[in-house]
């Protein structure tokens, strides 16, 4: 099982304002249970952090009443703040993912990344997940829409996805 970013954010970053946090939870915990083999890569923790540090300068800037033409986000990524949340992100990334899934790693060739550059319903690192599942035969558990039309097995809360 392939977990993608937006599924890792909404279990190890719950804002109780996604109703999939719930269903991605309890779908984590049914895996580990199982004793299934969960995988992520460098592309989707990278997704994660950036992501997360985003958002965390998002809720640093609605706290402190901030607009961010007075604060930018190098600016705040950069303060005792900024530097506070990306250490918790780096500590949340250490414990609860790298300890409970293995990392996998792809080498892109230079046609695979050409045959990215075309505007679809991917987008780029998503071009690179849905091969790195091919390769694997992996099932990627996913609430991003845009995989709806792959052609790998998915695994989802999303009714648009499941819709057909």
């Amino acid at each position: 099982m392939f977990f993608d970013a937006n599924v890792l954010i909404y279990i190890f970053w719950p804002s109780g304002s996604y109703r999939w946090e719930a269903a991605y939870s309890s779908a984590f915990g049914q895996l580990l249970r199982q004793s299934n083999e969960l995988f992520v890569d460098f592309i989707v923790i990278s997704e994660v952090v950036n992501r997360t540090i985003r958002l965390s300068y998002d809720n640093y800037l609605r706290a402190n009443d901030i607009q961010k033409s007075d604060l930018t986000f190098k600016q705040y990524r950069n303060s005792s703040d900024g530097k506070a949340a990306l250490s918790d992100i780096y500590l949340i990334v250490e414990t609860n993912i790298l300890n409970t899934f293995t990392v996998v790693g792809r080498t892109f060739t230079k046609t695979e990344i050409q045959s990215f550059l075309t505007a679809d319903s991917l987008d780029f690192s998503d071009k690179g997940i849905l091969l790195t599942c091919k390769d694997h035969a992996f099932v990627l558990l996913t609430n991003d829409i845009d995989y709806k039309m792959a052609s790998i097995d998915l695994l989802t809360s999303n009714p648009a996805i499941l819709r057909n």
